[in-house]
């Protein structure tokens, strides 16, 4: 017998009360090299979708000694704090300054603590030996806080971000293992994801062989996406949104065009509905990874394609809370297409099921007629449109928002499906679910975006489970 399965979709913003619980908690240790440093003030403007629990300096085979004798932290906290006011204006979950300067902390900076596996950090891979052993090494204020953090009762995943070296992370988990029960130790340390810039120390490779449980994700493409000298092309995007003396912490962006090497760390760690953070192997603006054969939990990312599919929206979505850094009415800024999802993201089916997928979207925005005359005008006026036009009837010439499905093919059903799909101002698709003799998962994303400047994009991932027909 044939089922029929309707799927509705929505988007919500809550309040940070309502959501803290369930929002990605981060671990950020950063050497506070010149791309860590543009990287904190692209990662202060997202500290509204996690849940920061330290910011931990530290040193690494290219800044050896570590950078926290100088208040480089603190002077971009300082900076955020002017621009606070304005940000809570758009999105109250933003934590405050005394949040974030309170979960600052000096991690491993000790030089002789940074070795290599051989050649120099890009070409240190999972599976080299392990040459350190961090048993003799001193606590510090950041190895001790990995440690609290991991031990608190919150189940939650710890998404720990080496910008630099692994060290102070390797001593903490050494510390756990030593210090307490190996059932404290094993619920400690799954919660543990370790997203790697490279292997910047011998950190990686001794994980890898005493603490298996922990979650690596070792990213090398970062190079040739996100890092230095890659995106040149955007010295005016630098002048316009951060260098333009409007801006406090955009003027604490150290390049003059995009160059950070470290953002894709926590642009996995987001919550932005590509739920990319759930499992390595999704995909998502930080990234896709592949399991390494011969580890139980370390991966590998697939490359700069990847990553580079995604740098368009995520440097649009930039692009906008900068502007909400100098904007203090709600009104005159873009904000996100709105999303929700009463029935649940992840569904059973069966073979031969018509899955019917509805998006409900809404935009928390009124039409804000300059930025369409930007992006819009000039086709307008050969067609006789005024600009005054459109100002006195926008709706007439032009909708909020619009929407798209696509299969994403980051399931075990490898073949695409039959997507149909409504106009892009209904939300609306369906497909039949294939054949399968073993149980397979399907991935549709929905994408919601505004059509102003700059875009923004909503997404929703649904995980279709489809099982093979019973008889």
């Amino acid at each position: 017998m044939k089922h029929f399965i309707l799927i509705s979709l929505t988007i919500t913003i809550c309040l940070f009360e309502s959501i803290a619980s369930t929002l990605p908690r981060v671990i950020v240790l950063t050497d506070a090299e010149t791309d860590d440093r543009c990287s904190m003030v692209h990662f202060l403007l997202y500290t509204n979708n996690m849940q920061v629990d330290a910011i931990i300096q530290t040193n690494s085979c290219f800044q050896k000694k570590g950078w926290s004798n100088e208040p480089w932290l603190d002077q971009q906290i300082d900076a955020y704090e002017k621009v606070y006011d304005n940000l809570r204006v758009h999105d109250k979950n933003y934590p405050t300054a005394d949040y974030l300067r309170q979960r600052i902390f000096v991690g491993d900076e000790n030089p002789k603590h940074v070795k290599l596996s051989g050649g120099q950090c890009k070409q240190l891979l999972p599976g080299a030996e392990p040459i350190i052993d961090p048993i003799d090494w001193e606590d510090t204020p950041g190895s001790d806080r990995i440690v609290e953090v991991l031990l608190e009762e919150d189940p939650r995943p710890v998404f720990i971000q080496c910008w630099g070296g692994g060290n102070t992370a390797a001593k903490a988990f050494q510390k756990l293992k030593s210090n307490y029960s190996k059932e404290e130790y094993e619920r400690a340390i799954k919660k543990a994801v370790l997203y790697c810039i490279w292997y910047q120390d011998a950190a990686g490779p001794y994980i890898e062989r005493n603490h298996p449980l922990v979650t690596i994700l070792l990213n090398h493409h970062f190079s040739g996406s996100w890092d230095y000298g890659t995106m040149t092309n955007t010295t005016d995007f630098v002048k316009r949104y951060m260098h333009n003396g409007q801006n406090p912490l955009g003027e604490c962006y150290t390049q003059p065009y995009i160059s950070e090497g470290d953002t894709p760390a926590f642009l996995y760690s987001l919550k932005n509905g590509l739920r990319s953070y759930e499992d390595p192997t999704y995909g998502g603006w930080g990234g896709c990874f592949y399991k390494v054969k011969g580890h139980a939990n370390v991966y590998r990312d697939t490359g700069y394609g990847q990553l580079r599919e995604w740098i368009e929206p995520a440097m649009h979505d930039f692009q906008a809370r900068l502007e909400w850094c100098i904007t203090n009415d709600y009104s005159k800024a873009n904000h996100h297409p709105i999303i929700e999802v009463p029935m649940g993201l992840d569904h059973l089916v069966q073979s031969g099921d018509t899955v019917r997928l509805e998006a409900i979207i809404d935009d928390p925005d009124l039409m804000n007629v300059d930025a369409l005359w930007l992006s819009r005008g000039d086709m307008w006026a050969q067609k006789g449109i005024t600009k005054e036009m459109v100002a006195a009837n926008p709706q007439k010439y032009h909708t909020p928002w619009r929407s798209g499905w696509y299969q994403y093919l980051a399931g075990t059903y490898r073949e695409y499906i039959d997507l149909h799909m409504g106009t892009e101002r209904e939300g609306k698709a369906w497909f039949v679910a294939p054949e399968v003799d073993e149980a397979k998962t399907i991935h549709i994303i929905l994408e919601a975006y505004d059509m102003t400047v700059p875009r923004l994009t909503s997404y929703a991932r649904y995980i279709i489970t489809v099982q093979p027909l019973l008889n």
